[in-house]
């Protein structure tokens, strides 16, 4: 199965609402008390509807694309929350840190690729077969 550009883009954006989740959870432990306090935390029940969108999203996207392409699209959750804690929650990111964003990337980058090549060099098993069955020869 060929994987859709839109369901990458669909899941590269609920990586983006998942990240947004978990800044607002985040966010919403700072006065956290346990109890029915918590029912009125709108941080915290606004990052729960995200990541139900967000969950929603990737769910409908898998059925448009290859899990084992779209799934590590998943991990790129790990730079969005890394780049929104250095920008507002003035969290320091080390080389170690960085040098881990990067690799992510890289992952990710690598997996789609590689599928991309997988699926050319299928496609030209597949036009050679066809050509053997017919007697047609380019």
């Amino acid at each position: 199965m060929k994987t859709h550009p839109l369901a990458i883009l669909a899941v590269a954006l609920a990586t983006l609402l998942t990240a947004s989740g978990q800044f607002l959870f985040k966010l919403g432990t700072a006065n956290l008390t346990l109890g029915w306090d918590i029912l009125h935390n709108w941080y915290l029940i606004g990052g729960f509807a995200i990541y139900g969108i967000s969950a929603a999203i990737l769910v409908v996207s898998l059925k448009y694309g290859e899990l084992s392409v779209l799934y590590p699209i998943v991990s790129l959750s790990f730079v969005w929350v890394n780049i929104l804690s250095f920008e507002f929650l003035s969290e320091t990111l080390n080389s170690y840190k960085w040098a881990g964003v990067c690799l992510i990337i890289l992952g990710v980058s690598l997996i789609g690729f590689g599928s991309k090549q997988q699926h050319a060099a299928s496609e030209k098993i597949e036009e050679k077969s066809v050509e053997k069955k017919t007697g047609d020869v380019a």
